[in-house]
């Protein structure tokens, strides 16, 4: 991998220019990401905050060449994406990956875009979120439940957008890439006497990265057909007196890829329609008290049709092939208080939650007996509550929590942070987080944390039904996770920044399957090492790299946790060739990937993909913005670990983007 960053990086070293610099500019390059908002829902020195803190910034993302959320995460230690064989692509976070990231809780500026209740994830919907609307993002890797009650289980993705001083203008982008890629992209963000208002609208379609399998479930050869098609809209409204309105609307359409069932087809079709709309008020009582208040309304439908086996699979009797049709809205509505008391050494959150969950209106249609499996002759309509395919549900929840961080000295924050939430389906849970961080001298710093955190059981995981291979138990318990992280961070070398952190996990009551119902069994433990470091060079210019060890185990059989990749590596230069001319490289290094014991396959081998982004800003006019990026630059051939087969991942592509401010 330094071989690759170092052939990429030698143009930038021998074409580079002298600077050119405005103490503006200077002023941008030395401003460094010192505070964290998400870990404690309060603004908090990074130093001091008892969270593994991640915080991408929206000029690494613009410098990188990102176009979606995904491409962000990929370069944080400790955090891996994958695909799936459907519309879902995965998160995987120390070790741990299941189909629907429900382990993964997404926000979008503190709200929750985990509104998939039946799946329990957001990546279906929000994996490909524009970074265009992006001011930063935070990722606190480790349980954060004591704060954000469900889904906060191993990390927690805050998308923080920008606001009105922020854009002040119009800003309008076009991107055109590999794959029939397009995107367009209207930003705007002004303040109009006591109103700041921002608003973004993103259309995305793409045919995606096709890529050829030799064998399919059904012994078929081709091509997976991954054409995906999506707008998302942002709103935000804020009076300067603290009441605000924010909405967003994602309206996203899929095809097939590797096909529902592994069977590779050109039929499936997957439509989601998400939106939410959340009004608030963050009122200051006084100098020391300030009172947040919201309540929001969240709807999420999906409409799916699945080819599951071409024609004359299973048997001779589906002419016309396994179809079926899936649909379901999903709908959230809550309210919630926060009471932020802040003294000189101390600081105190508190809130309370409220929140109902609904399942709705499940339509099904197939043409074949969900119980038998046999051939119905054609599509017979199965939504009657005795025919479908889950049933309709209602559950609520009441929380408490509050959290202390407490200065001890100058120099030592302890944290102790505890929450409470009751469900009416399955009980209370009760989940804490303690935490110290001593700055031991200017140049070393030293975390100790503790936390644990639950996952409350979905809604297919409760009530699925009429199907034999995975049927419902409404008598599930939470997910449950203990999670201890040591953390040294040391800046005693001149411009330069390193961390290491250790941190071992124990998962219990998972949920699983046995014999075909959804039952709590078993544990896992993951333990690693998460090491980082940055060298700042000159006026922007800087190297930063990451490694990741992460040991995940099944503790019932002893065996590893299969997919994974226990080594992990990412490295990148950053070159500011002058004042209109930027490059940015990096390598992505994946370990060998891991079996399940019954998978006698070799496993899948080690790769290192590269890229690299050229940005070039007022070149021609002030405020243009040109952009070309070359991802897998070596054309590197790489898969995801996957059963039956594996999913290769994209070759070599490219994405131009052009970008005008006003």
């Amino acid at each position: 991998m330094f071989t690759k960053i170092v052939c990429l990086s030698i143009p930038a070293i021998i074409f580079a220019n002298p600077f050119n610099a405005t103490l503006e500019d200077e002023a941008s390059w030395l401003k460094e990401e010192t505070f964290v908002i998400s870990a404690s829902r309060v603004k908090e020195n990074v130093k001091k905050t008892s969270a593994s803190v991640t915080i991408i910034d929206e000029d690494t993302i613009n410098k990188m060449g990102a176009n979606t959320l995904l491409d962000v995460l990929r370069v944080v230690p400790g955090l891996g994406v994958s695909q799936s064989n459907i519309y879902v692509d995965k998160i995987a976070v120390r070790g741990i990956e299941t189909w629907f990231s429900e382990k993964v809780l997404i926000l979008l500026d503190g709200h929750s875009l985990n509104s998939d209740l039946l799946n329990g994830g957001a990546t279906g919907t929000f994996a490909n979120f524009p970074v265009e609307q992006i001011k930063r993002v935070e990722i606190i890797r480790g349980p954060a439940s004591a704060l954000y009650g469900e889904n906060a289980f191993t990390a927690l993705i805050n998308i923080i957008t920008k606001e009105a001083q922020d854009i002040n203008g119009v800003q309008v982008s076009a991107k055109a890439g590999s794959y029939n890629t397009s995107t367009a992209n209207l930003l705007v963000g002004k303040s109009y006497e006591n109103f700041d208002i921002t608003a973004n609208i993103n259309y995305r379609n793409t045919d995606g990265y096709s890529a050829y399998i030799a064998s399919d479930t059904v012994g078929n050869s081709g091509n997976s057909n991954p054409t995906s098609e999506r707008i998302n809209t942002n709103l935000s409204l804020k009076h300067k007196n603290g009441l605000y309105l924010k909405a967003n609307y994602n309206n996203t359409e899929d095809g097939p890829r590797y096909g529902g069932a592994h069977a590779l087809n050109n039929e499936d079709q997957s439509k989601r329609e998400a939106y939410f709309v959340e009004l608030g008020d963050k009122y200051k009582i006084n100098d020391n008290y300030t009172l947040d208040s919201r309540i929001y309304r969240d709807s999420f439908v999906a409409d799916n049709r699945w080819k599951l086996f071409p024609s004359g699979y299973p048997s001779p009797a589906f002419t016309d092939g396994m179809l079926a049709i899936t649909g379901y809205t999903n709908l959230k509505s809550g309210i919630e208080t926060l009471l932020t008391l802040q003294k000189e050494n101390y600081t105190v959150v508190s809130g309370l939650s409220y929140e109902v969950q609904e399942l709705k209106n499940p339509k099904y249609m197939a043409n074949y007996s969900s119980a038998t499996g046999l051939p119905l002759g054609s599509l017979q309509d199965l939504s009657a509550p005795n025919t479908n395919f889950v049933s309709e549900a209602k559950r609520k929840f009441e929380a408490v929590y509050s959290e202390l961080l407490y200065d001890i000295r100058k120099d030592l924050r302890l944290t102790a942070g505890v929450r409470y939430d009751y469900y009416s389906d399955f009980g209370g849970v009760i989940n804490p987080r303690l935490g110290a961080a001593w700055e031991v001298n200017d140049h070393n710093t030293l975390k100790l944390m503790y936390g644990e955190a639950f996952r409350a059981p979905t809604f297919a995981e409760l009530y699925n039904k009429n199907n034999p291979a995975l049927v419902g138990n409404p008598n599930l318990k939470p997910e449950k996770v203990k999670t201890v992280e040591l953390n040294v961070q040391n800046t005693s070398m001149d411009n330069l920044e390193t961390s290491l952190t250790l941190f071992q996990s124990t998962i219990n009551d998972i949920i699983t399957t046995a014999s075909s119902t959804y039952v709590n069994r078993g544990k896992t433990t993951t333990q690693g090492i998460e090491a980082e470091l940055k060298y700042s060079l000159s006026r922007g210019s800087y190297l930063t790299a990451n490694y990741t060890y992460q040991n995940p185990k099944n503790e019932e059989t002893s065996q590893d946790i299969e997919n994974i990749s226990k080594h992990e590596a990412y490295a990148a230069l950053n070159y500011r060739i002058n004042s209109t001319f930027n490059l940015y490289t990096d390598a992505k290094y994946m370990g060998k990937q891991t079996r399940s014991a019954a998978d006698t396959r070799t496993p899948v081998e080690r790769s290192i993909t590269s890229n690299a982004t050229v940005l070039a800003k007022d070149l021609f006019l002030k405020d243009v913005q040109m952009k070309f990026s070359l991802y897998n630059i070596f054309d590197e051939k790489s898969y995801d670990s996957n059963s039956p087969y594996d999913y290769p991942r994209e070759g070599r592509s490219y994405m131009a983007e052009l970008s005008y401010k006003f």
